[in-house]
């Protein structure tokens, strides 16, 4: 006999409905949420520019319960998500660029430090000041700027390699200096929030002058004698404070700012060793010769990390995507030749390291240093205890790279990530691969 399945009741539909309402619309947040930290307009929002202020404009995209709102003024450039009720920003107008605080006093800085007493010092080759700068934004918090980075953040990606600290931007033609002297605010640098503001400023004493302004800036070249970022023959990679796009700009000797690429990249950095560009414009990463204005790579859809030559003057370059598998999350690499030819696409490789005849990468799936030559043959691996490669005053990461010269280098192998942990040394000859041993 069949029996009629019992109809669903009102209330359990109207519940199921609201169910499927509520999750499609949690769906829909974190996603653009995501699009929110990448500076990306709203999924499914409305769209309004508001031009009004007589010092920039404010644009919203206002989606379900919620308005993404970038400021693009003088007074404020900053972005932010926020429920549908918490109103505009709306500080003063401010002129174009401020003017530099003079007729303060400056007392002796008997230190020699960059920065005395809140006030910023500036020195010449030998020592002796050239200018001081007091800060206008921020009381006494403002500093020499130090190299900042983008979204992508590809500088810093990777552990083992990027830089322990921030370190400053040197003084340019010893007439100027980028000072970073942003707003106080509730988050930190590297928040999607937060908003840098960094002058360019010219610290003569006789004529101090702000003499542009701009939300970020980055290095080119590093000095490790000094311990500071410089440009590229004077060339800065900087974001505008306008349309937070990155750009390029020359500084001439005289102050004059020159835009050698214009202000419309998500992302711009520089390889050291090819002196290539590496330009992200529109989701599209490419590789760009300056001297020659020449575009050298395909373009890709996942960010490029970096590029290099090896011994047979052939050049390659390094892309990743971010992956989650679990509860895992991780950069997955892949190296490419220049003219677009797969060299390495192994999945779930988690770290390669690059060298003129070799490349050195690690899978996540066997925890196993692979050592490659670009013939593609391998030619040793070493083992290693566990994976992780972040590191700090209390952790070991799982190897680092003790000691490299002429081909040989030495790798300590940690046991365990507590700093009690011994390690195991490891040389690896990379010229003649027989005489590791």
């Amino acid at each position: 006999m069949y029996n009629e399945p019992p109809k669903m009741s009102q209330q359990k539909k109207i519940e199921l409905i609201l169910l499927i309402v509520a999750m499609a619309w949690l769906l829909l947040f974190i996603f653009n949420y995501v699009r929110f930290t990448q500076s990306k307009s709203l999924f499914l929002s409305f769209h309004v520019t508001d031009d009004s202020y007589d010092d920039g404009y404010v644009e919203e995209y206002i989606g379900l319960g919620y308005i993404y709102r970038r400021y693009q003024r003088n007074a404020i450039a900053r972005e932010e998500l926020v429920p549908f009720w918490v109103g505009r920003e709306n500080p003063e107008s401010e002129d174009a660029l401020p003017k530099a605080a003079t007729g303060y006093e400056v007392p002796d800085n008997p230190t020699g430090h960059s920065k005395f007493r809140g006030l910023l010092y500036f020195f010449n080759i030998k020592r002796e000041t050239l200018g001081t700068y007091k800060c206008l934004n921020s009381g006494t918090d403002c500093e020499v700027a130090t190299s900042g980075y983008d979204y992508y953040n590809t500088l810093n990606k990777d552990p083992l390699t990027r830089p322990s600290e921030s370190y400053p931007i040197s003084n340019i033609h010893e007439t100027f200096a980028f000072v970073d002297d942003s707003y106080p605010q509730e988050t930190n640098y590297g928040d999607p929030s937060y908003t840098r503001t960094i002058y360019l400023y010219r610290f003569l004493e006789e004529d101090p002058e702000i003499i542009a302004r701009f939300a970020d800036v980055k290095g080119s070249t590093f000095d490790e004698n000094t311990e500071t970022y410089g440009g590229d023959n004077s060339k800065y990679i900087v974001k505008s404070y306008e349309n937070n796009k990155w750009g390029l700009i020359n500084i001439t000797e005289k102050g004059t700012i020159e835009e050698v690429l214009p202000f419309e990249y998500e992302s711009i950095s520089y390889d050291i060793d090819t002196k290539y560009y590496i330009l992200c414009k529109e989701g599209k990463w490419t590789i760009y010769d300056l001297n020659n204005d020449k575009v050298l790579s395909n373009e890709s859809d996942d960010p490029i990390y970096d590029v290099w030559r090896n011994t047979n003057i052939t050049y390659y370059y390094k892309t990743g995507r971010d992956r989650t598998v679990g509860n895992d999350s991780f950069v997955d690499y892949k190296i490419y030749r220049l003219d677009g030819k797969e060299f390495l696409n192994i999945d779930r490789t988690i770290e390669i390291i690059e060298r003129e005849n070799c490349i050195i990468y690690l899978t996540s799936a066997d925890k196993t240093l692979h050592f490659l030559d670009y013939s593609g043959e391998e030619r040793y691996k070493i083992p290693l205890k566990f994976l992780e490669l972040e590191h700090t005053y209390l952790n070991n990461p799982a190897f680092e790279i003790d000691y490299e010269l002429n081909g040989i280098m030495v790798f300590k192998i940690y046991e365990g990530r507590e700093k009690s942990y011994s390690y195991e040394t490891v040389s690896v000859n990379t010229l003649h691969w027989d005489y590791n041993e």
